[in-house]
């Protein structure tokens, strides 16, 4: 059985999260990355690390819709959130910078150690959710009368 989460519950466990998978497409084959993210109540922010032979940045630029999943074990419940990713604006960054601080999980920068970090380019990118959904599974507990 599953339960549709209110508003109050996506923006909750999306605070409290920080990371999630975000799903990316080239039109053919499917990406799909953990990533750590900020929520501000509206958007989602994340402030991507990369180089130049990025597999996830060619695909960003091929996905007209990502989705982000997010979810939590105790209890089962998950929120995805789709929409197109862009890169914040100058005049936004203090508010991606904000968001991502508040509650993402940052992992170590240099995910690759072979690169050093002169290697790599920073940029803060949005995700305008066009959707987004929350449910929560009932967990199945066996009665004598199941048997």
């Amino acid at each position: 059985m599953t339960d549709e989460l209110s508003q109050g519950e996506i923006d909750t466990l999306l605070y409290e999260s920080g990371v999630g998978v975000l799903a990316l497409t080239d039109g053919a084959e499917a990406y799909s990355i953990p990533e750590s993210f900020g929520y501000d109540g509206e958007k989602v922010y994340f402030q991507f690390v990369y180089t130049a032979d990025s597999k996830k940045m060619r695909f960003l630029e091929t996905t007209e819709t990502a989705t982000l999943t997010v979810y939590d074990e105790h209890p089962a419940k998950s929120v995805l959130i789709q929409g197109p990713i862009e890169v914040v604006p100058g005049k936004d960054e203090t508010k991606a910078a904000t968001a991502i601080a508040e509650n993402a999980s940052i992992p170590t920068l240099n995910v690759y150690t072979e690169t050093t970090p002169e290697e790599f380019t920073m940029d803060y990118y949005r995700l305008e959710p066009t959707a987004i959904s929350g449910r929560q599974f009932s967990a199945f507990t066996p009665t004598p009368d199941d048997q």
